[in-house]
């Protein structure tokens, strides 16, 4: 391609307009990167977001699970509490009429040998 107007087309003059070309290549190829990597960056964006949210929601299960087996672990606890305490109770009126049981026949043993 004649650059200056000459009329001529010289090596120097092809150079030139072929670094032109080159260029302009080379350009379009670095604004194609940058759109794509726009777009890739967009996509992560989305990508990150829904995992994100996910986490969210699975830690918000994960969460109201817990309140729930702390619920019935709770609960559970204040059973078997006063299954305790009912056990104790009995064993005291157990040993209580076991005690008494025994004063009697010490007593009945003491009053048999004194007549």
């Amino acid at each position: 391609m004649d650059l200056n107007g000459d009329g001529k087309v010289t090596l120097g003059e092809r150079v030139k307009y072929a670094a032109g070309k080159a260029d302009e290549v080379i350009d379009k190829a670095m604004d194609k990167i940058k759109e794509e990597a726009k777009e890739t960056a967009a996509d992560a964006k989305v990508f990150y977001d829904k995992a994100a949210e996910k986490t969210k929601e699975v830690a918000g299960k994960v969460s109201e699970k817990a309140k729930d087996v702390y619920a019935d672990a709770k609960e559970a606890a204040g059973k078997a509490s006063d299954k305790a305490k009912d056990f104790i109770a009995e064993a005291k009126e157990d040993v209580a009429e076991a005690a008494g049981k025994a004063k009697d026949f010490i007593q009945k043993g003491k009053a048999d040998k004194e007549a």
